[in-house]
């Protein structure tokens, strides 16, 4: 269960913070392409998953 809790909140910082950059490079008249910001997003957020999930374990 706490894993599943990790998850959530990773992941939810992570949407945030692409929440935030999307919004100053909007402001900015910066066109961000979505299909990489979703990806960039999803792996960013395995890889910080992952790096909280094997410290725990050890």
């Amino acid at each position: 269960m706490k894993n599943l809790l990790k998850g959530a909140v990773v992941m939810a910082a992570v949407l945030i913070a692409n929440l935030i950059v999307g919004i100053v490079c909007n402001m900015n008249g910066i066109d961000l392409n979505p299909t990489v910001a979703g990806t960039v997003s999803a792996v960013s957020a395995m890889l910080i998953y992952h790096g909280l999930t094997k410290n725990g374990k050890n």
